[in-house]
């Protein structure tokens, strides 16, 4: 792989351009755009670790989106033999890849899903990225994370169980891992943080108990799958679901905190 440089505020491929290589993000973040223009819709934004170009690479046609850097951006390219190489040789690498598939083409479905709907998605994507911070309750991570917070770097940001074993780790795709015991009250793949047409907005992943947002069900089949968060301070209650006759668990409680400027 060749590392590569960009400044904030460049371009690094366009919508329509070829398709000769792909890129991890070593440092920084980027957008990933759809449309020209005032009209441009943003898809994701990605930081480091992420992988983008890679569809092109696959499918060898024109760049399906624009990417462009939201500040200094260190990344490593990777050409498309090398990048066929890394599937049919190192499977946990390809694993990683297909994973960043499937999420792109679940964030796909859903624009279109809320294009579809009659969403003005244009203004509502391409607004400023909004500052977010989760905060877990002790115990689940260091003690410093549930007094400081994390910041949530990327978009969709994606939360769950830490995987107990080799078979979870496989099945496990997220930016922050919390700690739980059984019976658990995070699901492996629990939610994700994403760009909503009216804010910042948190999505089951098809968790099997969902959760409740500001004293709101949502997800585990039992309500809405998405809510917009509102500014300030979101309490998410994570809860499991016992016999009559089995002792409760108190819920685990997040605080996200959502700051537009």
């Amino acid at each position: 792989m060749q590392e590569r440089r960009f400044a904030g505020g460049e371009t690094i491929f366009s919508e329509g351009d070829g398709s000769e290589e792909a890129f991890v993000i070593s440092q920084g973040r980027v957008e990933v755009l759809k449309g020209q223009a005032e009209n441009e819709l943003r898809l994701a934004v990605l930081g480091p670790g992420d992988v983008f170009g890679e569809m092109g690479l696959l499918d060898e046609r024109p760049r399906s989106a624009t990417v462009r850097t939201l500040e200094p951006v260190v990344a490593k390219s990777v050409g498309r033999e090398e990048f066929l190489g890394l599937l049919l040789h190192q499977p946990e690498q390809a694993l990683g890849l297909l994973r960043a598939l499937f999420e792109r083409l679940r964030s796909a479905n859903r624009l279109l899903a809320e294009s579809a709907q009659g969403h003005d998605l244009a203004a509502a994507y391409t607004g400023t990225v909004p500052h977010v911070r989760i905060y877990p309750p002790p115990g689940v991570l260091d003690a410093a994370a549930a007094t400081d917070g994390v910041a949530v770097s990327r978009f969709p940001y994606r939360v769950g169980r830490k995987p107990a074993n080799r078979t979870e780790a496989d099945l496990a795709f997220n930016d922050l891992s919390l700690a739980d015991g059984a019976p658990y009250r995070i699901s492996l793949n629990h939610f994700s943080l994403d760009l909503g047409p009216h804010g910042v907005v948190l999505r089951d992943r098809g968790s099997r108990l969902g959760a409740r947002v500001n004293g709101e069900r949502i997800g585990g089949g039992r309500g809405p799958d998405d809510i917009v968060l509102h500014g300030g301070d979101n309490e998410v209650l994570l809860s499991v679901e016992l016999g009559p006759f089995a002792p409760a668990r108190e819920p685990l409680a997040l605080r996200i905190a959502v700051a537009t400027a």
